[in-house]
């Protein structure tokens, strides 16, 4: 009977490189859907913060021009009262309707899932060719 020898294992095989690639991709795409919900939820935040703010300048400014339409009943000037009244309901009510029209607009992210799916594609070329190697 011969002498037995140990099988002799290659350090890095295949499947490891395609593991080690597989797991690199993952934290990538993971990175990357992080970045976009950020990015959503900032925006949201942002747009959602601004239209608040612009919802409270537009009761102030009906505030004002209530107090202008009462103005004259009590002989008080009344001009000072529209002019800033009508001036902060424009801006208000403009500022409000980019706002609403902006959180609309938003939409879910696209990166990430056209990235997964370019990524499962590049699996499966990975995983056939190893297939046809063997």
């Amino acid at each position: 009977m011969g002498a037995l020898h140990p099988l002799r294992v290659p350090e890095t095989t295949d499947a490891d490189g395609i593991l080690a690639s597989l797991k690199r991709l993952v934290q990538l795409e993971l990175e990357l859907g992080l970045a976009e919900t950020r990015e959503l939820f900032t925006a949201a935040v942002t747009a959602a913060t601004l239209a608040v703010s612009a919802a409270v300048a537009l009761i102030a400014s009906l505030v004002l021009l209530l107090a202008a339409a009462l103005a004259p009943l009590f002989d008080a000037r009344w001009e000072h009262l529209v002019i800033a009244g009508g001036g902060v309901f424009l801006l208000a009510a403009a500022t409000l309707g980019w706002n609403v029209q902006r959180l609309r607009s938003l939409g879910w992210p696209r990166r990430t899932p056209a990235s997964l799916v370019e990524n499962l594609r590049w699996l499966e070329a990975q995983l056939r060719s190893r297939l046809r190697l063997r």
